[in-house]
């Protein structure tokens, strides 16, 4: 076993399968759980294997497709500012905040 920066590191022999195996104790240390993507990096004589943070959140596929229908309008230039927008608005805020005058009983 070899020590570096603290990490145990091991050294095995390839077998004449296709396939290696990363260790259970080596997978636990770099804490990479069943489940998890692993990305690796290959270059001469070394392979580095880097866990993936899985995304926080998965939009449905009808987000997707929402997504995708307003980034086509956006191509083809059907927007609306944020200026545009916030004018709109506050133009709709004045005119509902007109109140009829109340009546007073006797």
């Amino acid at each position: 076993m070899v020590t570096t920066f603290g990490f145990v590191g091991m050294t095995t022999t390839v077998k004449s399968r296709a396939e290696l195996v990363v260790p259970a104790s080596v997978q636990r240390q770099a804490g990479i759980k069943q489940g998890d993507r692993v990305n690796f990096k290959v270059s001469h004589r070394s392979i580095t294997i880097t866990a993936v943070p899985s995304p926080t959140y998965m939009p449905t596929k009808a987000e997707l497709a929402a997504i995708r229908k307003g980034e086509a309008e956006i191509a083809r230039g059907e927007f609306v500012t944020l200026r545009e927008l916030l004018h709109d608005r506050d133009r709709r805020r004045r005119k509902g905040g007109t109140k009829a005058a109340r009546k007073v009983s006797s």
